[in-house]
């Protein structure tokens, strides 16, 4: 018996319905007076910070429960199976870590649902934030009640019969899970339950005196801005209060880098490595290194029932930014309202890629760092200006993108694709110059007059690797194109034709997540039974049953999902919106 995986198997249950809280409707953020209390806690010098400003709505809650309920009976029916085994197994009282997963699931009976997690003291329309005590993480969730998750806890314990006795500090009581403070090198897990929320955190044993007592909120910060900072970042890029967060580079490898902090202390103490021996040069270039990209955030756009949207950022300086804009193809993006299979766009000017890229080399190459930690670096740059000298062919310094559109994708026996209806296209400087340079080297293609704006003509059968398959080509001033399918050249040119995606965007996706879920399914399936017949088992019989029912859920209730690669003067946006039934 794993009891280990039954553990895990139980929790997992805990943080499918944990994760429902994450889910909330819109808001307007302009002037926005939403607080989370637990905001309070984040030291203004933290390198991180997560959190949502607003609780979550019951509606929503509620909705996702409903679309989640497969997963959560699953996982309910295989707890049930694990108890039954463990008490048939007649190992549970000589063995702590038995007593202890059947006391977790004798607990979880009957209550993977709402009203069964708030029984237990959470809350799952609380408000969670996850921030940085120095290098270390604290994530601290509001609770429904306090007392009855403590209750909840000391009665697991109690019927497993394990001591595990709470610890205090100025009367703050805690608990820690792994080693003691002899281990100098070792992080333990720290639980407490305070007032009004839960505390967890990974801190190292050796440092417990210098961080519990803001651990255990005894210590509050002074100048906590970390309210204002998730604010202005959601005023700025039009974020709901419903979950942001900011990472700043910079100031997580300063935990590392200065022996003043306690994470490089530490790491000085143990041997693994002494901010101290760190020279000059090397601070200031790792920094330089760093300010190329010093910041990211990201925040929650769109959540309510029928659609979630969230944005990154990496930012870097204007002028780096510009640059990285600057190499991108305006090309046709994927469209996010598509009721296609699947859209995908890639757009990227390989000549002045290669240029740019030659440029930071060189840049390199003529000034090499100093830090004796980054000469790999000078090597690395080196080698890359010696290859971006090379030649590069013709058609790659043309090259501006490729494009795939597809309504339908045809399966072999195995679930490999090997067919497909929709438009495929690659975008070029010169076209007629490609396709020239093409019919010199195939002579099966020295037939095809294609011409920019002119119908689409049949592709010979010998160029098609499948056969039965129809395909047609076209052309426009800056694509060529091929139709595959009976009936699809008809709107092929229109495809070619389409208007240029937002400015900076490289790349794009639209697909259907049904269709994904039952492509990436039948693929799993195939492997499972190829190695079922080489005698091997990728994941247990509870496992793979708690796959297929999450993948059955997922396929019900998802739509559409569209994503977005962009660079601005601001730096790298990514953007994700999923859609639901």
């Amino acid at each position: 018996m794993n009891y280990m995986r039954l553990t895990t198997l139980a929790l997992a249950a805990l943080l499918i319905l944990g994760a429902c809280g994450n889910n909330e409707d819109t808001g307007d953020v302009a002037g926005s007076s939403a607080a989370n209390p637990l905001l309070s806690h984040v030291p203004a010098d933290t390198p991180y910070v997560f959190a949502n400003l607003e609780p979550v709505p019951d509606d929503v809650i509620d909705t996702f429960l409903i679309r989640l309920q497969p997963v959560l009976d699953s996982l309910q029916s295989q707890l049930g199976a694990a108890r039954t085994e463990l008490e048939s197994a007649g190992t549970v009282a000589d063995d702590p870590a038995a007593r202890f997963a059947h006391a977790l699931l004798q607990e979880l009976d009957g209550k993977l649902n709402r009203a069964g997690v708030e029984s237990m003291g959470l809350d799952l329309s609380s408000h969670r934030v996850l921030y940085g005590l120095g290098a270390f993480p604290v994530v601290r969730l509001g609770l429904s009640d306090s007392a009855v998750l403590r209750e909840t806890i000391l009665r697991v314990l109690d019927n497993a019969g394990i001591q595990a006795p709470e610890l205090q500090h100025q009367g703050v009581s805690y608990w820690r899970v792994g080693p003691d403070h002899s281990d100098e090198i070792a992080a333990g897990l720290y639980v407490s339950i305070l007032e009004n929320h839960l505390a967890l955190s990974l801190l190292p044993t050796k440092a417990e005196a210098e961080l519990l007592p803001a651990f255990l909120g005894l210590d509050m910060p002074l100048n906590s801005d970390a309210q204002a900072r998730l604010r202005k970042l959601n005023s700025n890029h039009d974020y709901t209060d419903y979950g942001s967060g900011i990472l700043d580079v910079r100031k997580l490898a300063d935990q590392f880098m200065s022996q003043d902090a306690i994470a490089g202390r530490l790491m000085a103490e143990s041997g693994a490595f002494d901010p101290s021996g760190l020279s000059p040069a090397c601070v200031t270039e790792i920094h330089q290194i760093i300010d190329h990209t010093p910041l990211m955030t990201m925040g929650i756009q769109e959540l309510n029932k029928s659609a979630f949207a969230v944005q990154y950022r990496l930012e870097t300086p204007e002028t780096l930014g510009s640059q990285l804009a600057g190499l991108v193809s305006k090309i046709p993006a994927a469209d996010a309202l598509s009721s296609r299979i699947l859209e995908l766009a890639f757009g990227m000017r390989f000549g002045p890629v290669r240029d740019f890229l030659r440029e930071k080399a060189t840049a390199i190459t003529e000034d090499p760092y100093q830090c004796e930690h980054l000469v790999e670096l000078n090597v690395n740059a080196a080698q890359a200006l010696e290859q971006l000298d090379q030649p590069m062919p013709p058609f790659l310094n043309n090259f501006l993108g490729v494009r795939v559109s597809l309504s339908e994708i045809m399966m072999d026996q195995n679930s490999i694709p090997e067919n497909a209806r929709g438009f495929m296209a690659v975008h070029v400087d010169q076209p007629q110059m490609f396709v020239g340079m093409a019919q010199m080297f195939l002579p099966d293609l020295s037939s095809l007059e294609i011409k920019p704006g002119e119908p689409a003509v049949p592709l010979p059968e010998s160029l098609l690797p499948v056969p039965g398959m129809v395909a047609f080509a076209a052309m426009s001033q800056d694509a060529i194109g091929i139709a595959l399918g009976e009936s699809e050249q008809a709107g092929l040119q229109g495809f070619l034709e389409q208007d240029a995606g937002p400015e900076g965007t490289f790349l794009s996706a639209s697909y259907d997540m049904a269709a994904y879920m039952d492509y990436t399914d039948k693929l799993g399936d195939h492997y499972e039974m190829q190695a079922g017949n080489d005698g091997q088992h990728l994941h247990s019989p509870a496992v793979d049953d708690l796959r297929k029912a999450a993948s059955r859920a997922f396929r019900d209730m998802a739509d559409r999902s569209h994503s977005t690669m962009r660079f601005t003067p601001g730096g790298l946006v990514i953007e994700n919106r999923t859609t639901f039934k």
